[in-house]
């Protein structure tokens, strides 16, 4: 697994035509070439020390208090594993995110034309936003794809489809299969301060069949032992319909270390949505 990562999501991009960008924090700019290395960290989710926090997306009410806003970027297929690398999707999908009146507001990707954006306009400017991929080809290897988006301070953003191929890999490796009519979800954990992903956390949802952490060289299914490595990545496979809210609660905790026990770090909740992917970062405070 490849820990370097632009906000946990750094695009290693090798296209001698188009350079793609991370995500921008700027108002309104125009969309522009950007990182591929020493790239701004975006915090992610945030953990709640209570039940987790509210979060919005994907055809939700958005919070009374939101305002208005745009998205524009393009759409990339990640390339294997690490959900690090990628390469522009060649097929069209359609974007979707929570609108700012509460109707969700949908652009379209055209991925035989790598130089046009999708845009979204009126849409609710919220801390997490759950933004909806959904290739146009159905059955195909990029799987519907839920990525949360901070529309608050995002305009410009690179979201990224997830690959059947590559979660049926991971499968494998631990001797699961995949269920398609079942939400997946693959989570980043990083520091609150710093970014940078976060070895030695215990993360669990109960809700989901299998918990699949990143080591070294491949992948663990978790016994109740499992830690993050250096990537801070993990898999929740297989996981239950949601529930009315269309999200479920995970819970992190702190590895226990030779002089203190195992410390809760807090909860947060996911949009799960049957036979789709959710991709999320997920901040830390330590």
């Amino acid at each position: 697994m490849s820990p370097a990562r632009c906000s946990h999501f750094a695009l290693l991009l090798g296209l001698a035509s188009l350079v793609l960008g991370c995500q921008k924090t700027e108002e309104h700019p125009p969309y522009e070439a950007a990182c591929v290395k020493n790239c701004a960290v975006l915090p992610g989710i945030s953990l709640s020390p209570g039940t987790g926090n509210a979060a919005g997306g994907g055809g939700g009410t958005p919070d009374s208090d939101a305002g208005t806003g745009s998205l524009q970027g393009h759409v990339l297929l990640l390339t294997d594993d690490s959900f690090v690398r990628a390469m522009p999707y060649t097929g069209e999908a359609t974007v979707t995110a929570d609108g700012a009146t509460g109707t969700p507001v949908s652009g379209t990707w055209n991925g035989s034309d790598p130089t046009a954006l999708f845009s979204l306009e009126g849409i609710a400017t919220l801390a997490t936003s759950w933004v909806s991929i959904k290739p146009t080809l159905v059955g195909g290897d990029a799987l519907p794809t839920y990525e949360a988006v901070q529309t608050n301070r995002v305009s410009n953003v690179d979201l990224k489809l997830v690959a059947a191929s590559t979660l049926d890999g991971i499968f494998s490796s631990v001797s699961t299969l995949r269920s398609p009519d079942s939400g997946q979800v693959v989570l980043f954990f990083q520091s609150a301060g710093t970014g940078a992903a976060l070895s030695g956390l215990h993360v669990t949802m109960p809700t989901s069949q299998a918990g699949i952490y990143a080591v070294d060289r491949g992948w663990v299914l978790d016994d109740g032992t499992a830690l993050t490595n250096q990537s801070g990545l993990v898999v929740f496979g297989n996981v239950e319909p949601a529930n009315s809210n269309g999200t479920q609660t995970v819970s992190v905790a702190r590895a226990a270390t030779a002089t203190t026990p195992a410390t809760p770090a807090g909860q947060f909740t996911v949009k799960v949505v049957q036979g789709a992917v959710t991709i999320a970062t997920v901040n830390v405070q330590l």
